[in-house]
């Protein structure tokens, strides 16, 4: 595997004349990057992982600092899977850059809390778009409100850039897979499958209660465990509004706090689940 530190290691290399497939990532790689690794094999071209933690989807008061660097392993990771190329840059990579405004959709869900998160996210993803200009580039859809503002603003601003999301990727016992998740102590960490736990819970319960009832007792049982909601609810897979009525592609999802751990899941419902 080969690795590129700066847009002109990239550039001289005239990587994109191959056909590249991305997988952005902040690191601390886990079976979720990997599976996004492996599906990018199945298109034409080469795959390239790029490793940056964007300090500028972070808040004033999130864990920047905190979160887990380990770039050792994940270079040995995409290695084990023979991974073609790693683009890793420095910090000054995200410096000097024109922040990015996010359209409204960004304020509903994780961007009601956390101002300006999804405008770093789409500021940095431009970068890398610009740097490395794939054919394809994968995204896990645990971060679903992120999934849908990357694909609409690739639509206007890259078309030449397909943009796939795939499945989640879950532990044992149903948590989400995410690099957050290593922050837990071993007392939260055995709360935390409570959250998928309830998510499947109103699923299967959806045509028992109203949504209202469904996540007033769904959110009593969370509480119950000291976890922390942000946002619990049903909503539109498109535009992201509630929805008075469980519909086809309905999304439930959820964002809570175990400790100083923020959490994300989703489902999405269909004729089939």
């Amino acid at each position: 595997m080969k690795i590129f530190e700066t847009e002109n290691d990239i550039k001289n290399n005239c990587l994109h004349a191959q056909g590249l497939n991305l997988v952005p990532t902040m690191g601390n790689l886990h079976e979720g990057h990997l599976s996004l690794i492996e599906e990018s094999k199945n298109y034409d071209g080469k795959t390239i992982v790029s490793i940056f933690i964007n300090p500028l989807q972070f808040g004033p008061n999130e864990d920047f600092r905190n979160y887990p660097r380990t770039i050792i392993s994940d270079i040995k990771k995409l290695e084990k899977i023979d991974c073609d190329y790693a683009f890793i840059p420095q910090d000054d990579f995200a410096k000097k850059l024109n922040l990015i405004k996010a359209p409204s959709i960004s304020k509903k869900l994780c961007g009601k809390n956390r101002p300006g998160h999804f405008d770093g996210v789409l500021t940095i993803i431009n970068k890398i778009f610009s740097v490395i200009l794939p054919t394809h580039a994968f995204f896990g859809l645990k971060d679903y409100q992120q999934f849908i503002l990357i694909r609409e603003f690739t639509k206007n601003y890259f078309p030449g850039i397909k943009i796939i999301g795939l499945p989640i990727i879950r532990e044992k016992d149903g948590l989400a897979m995410s690099s957050r998740n290593n922050l837990l102590t071993k007392d939260e960490r055995k709360i935390a499958p409570n959250i998928y736990e309830n998510l499947i819970w109103i699923k299967n319960n959806r045509k028992k209660f109203t949504i209202s009832e469904l996540v007033k007792i769904s959110s009593e049982k969370l509480e119950r465990h000291n976890i922390q909601i942000d946002y619990l609810g049903v909503f539109d897979k498109e535009n992201l509004k509630k929805v008075k009525n469980f519909e086809e592609g309905a999304l439930v999802a959820v964002a809570a706090k175990i400790g100083k751990v923020r959490l994300i899941d989703n489902i999405v419902l269909n004729n089939k689940n």
